[in-house]
């Protein structure tokens, strides 16, 4: 695994830190408890952690020197990949699977490319990206989209978490469609549950019991459109009695990279006058998550474009409804209707609505709840998922692979 940005043992919602890193982590963990070797090489950030980590049997991380101490945003990785690639290649005897993750994984592998048979998940899409932002800022993404280009005429297949994103490699940058595979993300279903005890959660973790709770977390980064979400919460606390519904925001560290979008959210909060109904917290531990899952009644996904969304499959996996963007891989997921609710969340207006949807009936959540467990039950366990990778390295390497390309 080839993952220069994304620690997988790093702080959930530290920069950089996301749901990336959860994906490498698990499905690691989950081919090697089927027996594999597996090897994620990950930046040393030189933050006092060993170079060497073998986290589960047969898990191990290695981190290897990128660029000078500390932080450095992956945008802004580039001139360090060399010498990640020099160290990684090192410890290569040509008989692996490489797996990279995002571009900054998959410029590697493509320099190590010979010799072997080579997977690549993008997590996201350059040139997505790229027409979501104002035109003057469409320049940052040229030089990734290039590296994305040469990756997919190069590796051996393309990962896709949906058959949207499938298409839309296809249709973006040419790939032929038998060179892409779909594999969604996984979850972990035996930490993710529903709990009938949400009276005492909610004392235990001093959320208010009687009021609807509606929850969003992630990384601190406009991208994640916390913004919207809270402009949503402003109407939605016109619209209901004072005290029926509490939101919940878990995003940020305190970091300095986070000073402006923080200031820009505050301000929101602040127009709304609805600081005694937001509960703003930092990042939470990874095991506090199933908790405040557990304890709420909806999950706001409002990202501006969102190419998955593992929290989604938390958040179903704890029994509760989702209101998601469209734009992304949670238009696969989602069944609206049903398991959640499909929204524009540049659009306030429907974002609220489908809030006040969900904190109005309780039944019709209750309901969507189960059937949104009942769906990641049967279709997105980590242990399905890596058997499913398995098969697709299996499969490349009984064609002898693409070294050619």
């Amino acid at each position: 695994m080839l993952t220069p940005h994304g620690d997988p043992l790093g702080r959930i919602g530290d920069p950089d830190i996301g749901g990336q890193c959860v994906y490498v982590r698990e499905l690691s963990t989950h081919l090697a408890k089927a027996g594999h070797d597996v090897r994620i090489y990950t930046r040393d950030r030189s933050e006092g952690k060993p170079t060497t980590e073998e986290y589960a049997p047969g898990a191990t991380v290695i981190r290897v020197p990128c660029g000078p101490d500390g932080f450095i945003a992956k945008e802004d990785l580039l001139p360090y990949l060399p010498e990640f690639t020099h160290h990684v290649r090192a410890e290569l005897d040509g008989t692996e699977i490489l797996h990279s993750h995002y571009w900054d994984g998959g410029f590697v592998a493509g320099a190590l490319r010979e010799g072997h048979i080579w997977f690549h998940t993008t997590h996201s899409i350059g040139k997505l990206k790229q027409t979501a932002l104002p035109d003057t800022a469409q320049y940052r993404y040229e030089d990734r989209i290039q590296i994305e280009t040469d990756i997919y005429g190069k590796c051996t297949r393309v990962v896709a978490l949906t058959e949207t994103e499938r298409t839309q490699i296809h249709e973006l940058y040419g790939v032929p469609r038998d060179q892409i595979v779909v594999i969604p993300p996984g979850v972990n279903t035996a930490t993710f549950v529903p709990r009938s005890d949400k009276r005492t959660l909610r004392r235990e973790l001093q959320l208010p019991e009687d009021a609807a709770i509606v929850l969003s977390l992630g990384r601190l980064d406009e991208r994640k459109g916390f913004d919207l979400y809270l402009d949503a919460a402003g109407r939605v606390l016109q619209e209901v009695d004072p005290g029926s519904v509490t939101f919940v925001l878990s995003a940020g560290d305190g970091s300095p990279q986070e000073t402006a979008e923080r200031r820009k959210l505050e301000e929101i909060v602040e127009a709304h006058s609805m600081s005694t109904d937001l509960i703003w917290l930092p990042v939470l531990p990874e095991e506090k998550l199933p908790d405040y899952y557990a304890a709420a009644d909806v999950f706001v996904l409002p990202s501006r474009y969102e190419p998955f969304g593992i929290v989604m499959l938390e958040a179903m996996a704890s029994g509760i409804p989702v209101i998601a963007t469209m734009a992304g891989g949670p238009a696969t997921v989602i069944e609206p209707g049903k398991t959640g609710l499909l929204v524009d969340p540049t659009n306030i207006e429907s974002l609220s609505n489908a809030i006040l949807t969900m904190t109005r009936f309780p039944k019709k959540r209750y309901a969507y709840g189960r059937s949104a467990r009942a769906y990641v039950e049967c279709r997105y366990s980590w242990e399905a998922i890596a058997e499913r990778h398995f098969l697709a390295y299996e499969e490349a390497r009984k064609e002898g692979g693409r070294d050619a390309r």
